[in-house]
């Protein structure tokens, strides 16, 4: 477990999601994250809802433009957000 090392110091982090339920769920993960002092990137979190779905209808919404450009620019941001570092 991490919590009580310094693996975590500065490691830059962001949020995928692959269900758009549980908020509270998040919110909790990101204060430990924020508490173990991950570099964290809320700002480019993504999510796709591919909850209960089967991986040939996974791979169909991947797939669909919009959500390949969402991914693209939540990585790019990511990137740059790390670059700046």
């Amino acid at each position: 477990w991490l919590v009580s090392r310094d693996a975590a110091v500065a490691k830059p982090a962001m949020f995928v999601h692959a269900s758009p339920r549980s908020l509270y769920a998040r919110a909790a993960l990101a204060e430990i994250m924020r508490t173990m002092s991950f570099a964290l990137r809320e700002e480019a979190a993504l999510e796709i809802a591919l909850l209960g779905k089967k991986p040939p209808e996974m791979e169909a919404i991947l797939a669909e433009p919009a959500n390949r450009l969402a991914m693209n620019e939540a990585l790019s941001a990511f990137a740059g957000f790390i670059r700046s570092r």
